[in-house]
């Protein structure tokens, strides 16, 4: 899933997950352009690895 709203830190991921908020993300899948928001239960999350994104590859998390 390529994040594009907002910009994520791991410190804000980890409280997320820590409270278990349910976060709004403007989002896209791997393989596509079109962004949609999805309603994300970060309680229900036990792993997320950011890294940049780079044309052409997506954001893992």
């Amino acid at each position: 899933m390529r994040v594009h709203r907002p910009t994520l830190t791991e410190d804000e991921v980890a409280r997320w997950m820590q409270s278990g908020a349910v976060v709004r993300l403007e989002v896209s899948e791997m393989g596509t352009q079109v962004a949609h928001s999805m309603l994300v239960n970060f309680g229900n999350v036990g792993f997320a690895w950011l890294q940049p994104y780079r044309g052409g590859r997506g954001l893992s998390f």
